[in-house]
């Protein structure tokens, strides 16, 4: 799409801006980064947060901190500008994963600018005096740098760089300190603040752009569900040359269970599986299809030797649901293991979910599954005589923070023009991905709230989330003001009346 005026506009004084103030953009995204923000740790949490309404309102936001019992703070706040397009409400987390910093390279809350990724002979540097040139395939090493501190660094550095320029939406915030967390109250928080959080559609700039360093906007991501799943055997361990061939082993049965639930083709074969999944449309086959190809890449990066399925296109694969098994346990291995036949074996099971699919019924299906073949189950630990009782017994135990996934129609306003903003912020094609693989509640926008919500990632793909040494290249950052410099000073006005959201 071709930009209009006022976005060619922008994009000159996001770049003049950084350009000439990056050294400072910089600054401000280490400091930002040096305060620990270890989710669940409420009392830096809480200096997060404050810092937070300090830059914002520095800009001439309205912000406040909000904080009910028992959870993390929540900043929420309001920009308004004189002839808004639409109210675009802007969603970050500001906590992150927990740290191990004998891991890290260089201390996770010491925010440190490097030449290049340590793993390729990167060396530490001091930021550069203003003016100075500023290499984009530099590197800044802290926990939050790619997850997911950078927005709220380049948000208010695109509002530097417009100046009196006039935006053409109306920003409504929401910043949350438990997303690490699985936002066990993100819901509370919107419930009771919905009146103040009223946008026509909602943006997040979690996560990575596209392996190939594209721009890309995800119009959806996966749910989740998960479980755990037990097997009893023996009420103890027993001998296994006394015993093994006679008393039944419960981790062989579970590992048949679980080998069973896929073919060979990889598709689950648990009755009823993809019946809610939704279709996957011409329009978003025409967006996979237009995808740079990964697959090898990927492959080589990650080091396996092929995928599940042979052939298969990874983005694909995303549209439908899955069935993963995190781990198995059952006695004890290595220098630990015993000739024993083990008293119990438990897996633990993670289904991500497609849209369609309902979170509870997916276990559900599970559960009829075991019944099907013969074992009673429980959702306790089972007592003596139950053991002794039924020759199959299982148990399951359902975890909490399971929700539905969220898409957007690809042939929506919204989607067609947040497209276009990021190919007119990156001066080349943005990449329409259907689905994240990740899993975000992103439902709530749409259940509480009632607006769309669009994935607008920044990071570098490269950016070890959630591990050590978690990094964002600052060519990604600069994209990211140039990105929201864009966005607003571009008219939104055909999401209003979009009948498809």
């Amino acid at each position: 799409m071709r930009a209009t005026p006022s976005q060619i506009e922008a994009r000159s004084l996001s770049r003049a801006h950084r350009e000439g103030a990056g050294s400072r953009v910089l600054q401000d995204l280490v400091s930002l980064l040096n305060i620990p923000n270890v989710t669940g740790s409420v009392a830096d949490l809480r200096i997060n947060a404050a810092e937070l309404v300090r830059r914002f309102e520095a800009r001439g936001a309205v912000m406040e901190v909000v904080e009910i019992e028992g959870a993390s703070p929540v900043v929420i706040g309001e920009m308004r500008t004189p002839n808004p397009t639409a109210t675009v409400g802007v969603y970050v987390h500001y906590d992150g994963q927990p740290v191990d910093p004998d891991n890290w390279t260089s201390p996770p809350f010491e925010a440190t600018l490097a030449t290049r990724p340590w793993h390729q002979g990167g060396v530490a540097m001091d930021i550069p005096a203003d003016g100075q040139p500023i290499d984009p395939e530099w590197r800044i090493y802290a926990r939050g740098a790619s997850d997911d501190k950078t927005p709220l660094v380049a948000l208010p550095s695109a509002l530097d760089a417009l100046g009196d320029m006039e935006r053409t939406v109306d920003l409504v915030f929401l910043f949350e300190g438990e997303e690490e967390s699985g936002s066990p109250n993100l819901g509370r928080y919107m419930a009771e603040l919905e009146p103040r959080l009223v946008a026509d559609a909602w943006l997040l700039c979690d996560g990575p752009v596209h392996q190939s360093r594209a721009p890309q906007v995800a119009f959806g991501c996966r749910g989740y569900s998960g479980f755990d799943l037990t097997f009893y055997g023996p009420e103890r361990e027993l001998h296994s040359g006394h015993y093994g061939n006679w008393v039944p082993n419960p981790a062989f049965e579970i590992a048949s269970f679980l080998a069973g639930c896929k073919d060979s083709n990889g598709m689950v074969t648990i009755d009823g599986f993809y019946d809610d999944t939704w279709p996957i449309t011409d329009d978003d086959r025409a967006a996979i299809s237009a995808l740079p190809d990964v697959e090898q890449r990927l492959q080589n990066e990650l080091g396996f030797g092929g995928p599940e399925v042979d052939g298969s296109s990874y983005p694909e694969r995303l549209m439908i649901p899955s069935f993963n098994v995190r781990g198995i346990s059952a006695a004890a291995t290595g220098g630990g293991a015993r000739n024993v036949i083990p008293a119990e074996a438990t897996a633990s099971i993670d289904i991500r979910l497609a849209a369609g699919d309902d979170p509870d019924a997916m276990i559900d299906r599970v559960e009829a599954r075991l019944r099907s073949l013969g074992y009673e189950v429980l959702y306790r630990e089972p007592n003596s005589d139950e053991r002794r009782s039924h020759r199959r017994l299982a148990r399951i135990t359902r975890n909490e923070g399971s929700y539905r996934a969220v898409r957007i129609p690809m042939h929506s306003a919204l989607a067609k023009t947040l497209l276009s903003v990021c190919e007119v912020a990156a001066e080349e094609e943005a990449i329409a991905l259907p689905t994240f693989g990740g899993s975000i509640p992103l439902y709530l926008f749409e259940d509480i709230l009632g607006a769309p919500v669009a994935v607008l990632p920044i990071a570098n793909p490269d950016n070890n989330q959630h591990a050590p040494d978690e990094n964002l290249r600052v060519g990604n950052l600069w994209y990211g003001i140039d990105l929201w410099s864009t966005l607003l000073t571009t008219d939104f006005s055909g999401i209003r009346v979009d009948s498809d959201l």
